[in-house]
């Protein structure tokens, strides 16, 4: 018969049993939360002098891989993960992507991601490539929640776009064409009204009309490119709390330029 003491050290010998990973805890559609600048959840900061500050809205979308998890943005980037003990981590931890929408690309050197129920933790860390150099790129707060379809309430109304900031990016325009670049003071309002399900009509004060649809905390144009009077718009997607909206807006004009808006912001009118 084998001895209490010898059981223990073959036990030892051999290691404990390690539980398969919950890969499934991660996977599906994550809405980051509404980004705050006085708390910092879901800004983030990048190192160009001073220190620009841009908010992080739209979605992820994981799913299984062969290796782990796989993580697709809303912009158009896909992303590999390794599934850790209590995390996702970038794996390799230095991944390259071109993001159409802001015309520029950036690489990840991490991002650790962990689940708690129906919301998410994450922090970022990056180069961003830019014609003027690179910047680091930080995101310390981040936080999602999981994606769900819910009331259109909180988009439906007025909204007024907030006084233009060269300084921080707020609201500015940004037009390029062949020769030349513009940045114009983004105003105005957008009215939001609900329609079936989980569908939002925008109305410019151009008198155009845009199709978007919203899951959760978060509406982005569906279907993906729209025209109306010689503009086209190919990404917008807005972030709302019932009272302030964050959004991003890309696009090109009836002149031909290739216009986006990286930080724009509205509040509700009453």
């Amino acid at each position: 018969m084998i001895s209490f003491t010898a059981l223990i050290a073959t036990v030892l010998a051999l290691g404990t049993p390690t539980a398969h990973p919950p890969v499934h805890q991660y996977l599906g559609t994550w809405n980051y939360d509404q980004p705050d600048r006085a708390s910092m959840r879901n800004v983030a900061v990048i190192g160009s002098v001073p220190p620009i500050h841009v908010p992080q809205i739209g979605d992820i979308v994981f799913t299984r891989s062969a290796t782990g998890v796989t993580g697709r943005t809303d912009q158009g980037c896909t992303w590999t993960f390794a599934v850790r003990r209590a995390s996702l981590e970038l794996d390799p931890p230095s991944q390259n992507c071109f993001n159409r929408v802001i015309g520029s690309s950036y690489t990840i050197t991490r991002w650790s991601v962990t689940v708690a129920g129906n919301r998410e933790r994450e922090t970022i860390e990056a180069v961003s490539h830019q014609p003027t150099g690179d910047y680091a790129f930080r995101l310390e707060e981040g936080s999602r929640t999981r994606a769900a379809k819910g009331p259109t309430v909180r988009f439906a109304g007025s909204w007024r776009y907030d006084p233009a900031d060269p300084a921080t990016r707020v609201n500015i325009l940004t037009t390029r064409y062949p020769d030349r670049m513009t940045q114009t003071p983004r105003q105005g309002v957008v009215t939001f009204a609900k329609g079936p399900g989980n569908v939002l009509t925008a109305r410019t004060e151009d008198g155009c009309a845009w199709r978007l649809t919203a899951r959760g905390n978060t509406a982005r144009l569906d279907p993906a490119e729209q025209t109306c009077q010689g503009t086209r718009l190919t990404f917008w997607t807005v972030a709302g709390d019932g009272e302030r909206q964050a959004s991003i807006l890309a696009g090109t004009a009836a002149d031909g330029g290739n216009f986006l808006l990286s930080v724009g912001s509205l509040t509700r009118q009453r």
